[in-house]
């Protein structure tokens, strides 16, 4: 417990000191331990959350957001994260060398396929099966990439990603707060403050972690959510995550 909370304090006080403390084996569990926590609080608050706030003229749900809706965004969020820590991992590894235009020009054209496909296959023009292959061979390029991440960049990168889900945990309070008061500004900065914290957090304890330079690690980030996005899309759109779920993944 007590590492616990010395990564809680390093997160929200200093997260360079938290990316080297989460150098360290031990911080692996506690990272897995503040994750867990944070997906657990996010499905309760959610179910408790009513359902028209803060956008009171929100359509009434087309299913019940009861305890078992949340608990199927439950079991999709891990998978979600692991893939958005994997596809971030692959981009930091591109952006490790080699020009900074040139990586940024091929990775925004690297991560328009997927969106293109989409667009091909909800106009028609492209089959499911294809859409399938089609994603696959998008997706399967990040191979050759992880297999230049080392295991301990793994270990300490995944730890750090899943331990900066305190910021999100903490953003809950005042989340909470605001519904408590129907103060649906109060909601959305606080929404606002808590994604901002995490991408400056995250970035910051990024650069400490892969030596790179502030603005490769930011792209990588920012690339990393359009895949993560695609991907999730992408998943719905064979069948294999429902709508509903996907809206909650994605739009809470």
């Amino acid at each position: 417990m007590h590492n616990i909370a010395l990564l809680c304090r390093d997160f929200l006080s200093s997260p360079r000191e938290a990316a080297e403390r989460c150098r360290r084996p031990e911080s692996f569990r506690a990272s897995l331990m503040i994750y867990a926590a944070f997906v657990v609080c996010y499905a309760l608050f959610f179910w408790l959350k009513p359902w028209d706030f803060p956008e009171v003229n929100a359509p009434w749900p087309q299913q019940e957001l009861g305890l078992l809706f949340w608990l199927k965004v439950l079991l999709w969020q891990p998978a979600l994260e692991g893939a958005w820590i994997a596809l971030l991992l692959g981009l930091i590894s591109w952006f490790g060398a080699g020009s900074m235009a040139f990586r940024l020009l091929t990775a925004v054209a690297w991560a328009a396929g997927p969106i293109m496909l989409m667009a091909y296959h909800h106009s028609g023009a492209l089959s499911r099966p294809a859409f399938a292959a089609g994603s696959v061979l998008a997706f399967g390029a990040f191979i050759p990439l992880w297999r230049k991440v080392e295991t301990r960049d793994w270990i300490s990168v995944t730890a750090f990603m899943l331990g900066l889900n305190v910021i999100g945990l903490a953003g809950l309070i005042p989340m909470a707060l605001a519904i408590w008061l129907r103060h649906e500004l109060l909601f959305k900065i606080a929404q606002f403050v808590s994604a901002f914290w995490m991408l400056g957090a995250g970035a910051a304890g990024l650069k400490a972690l892969s030596g790179l330079r502030l603005p490769r690690v930011f792209m990588a980030i920012m690339l990393s959510v359009v895949f993560q996005v695609t991907l999730a899309f992408s998943l719905y759109l064979v069948g294999l995550v429902p709508k509903d779920v996907l809206k909650a993944l994605l739009y809470p």
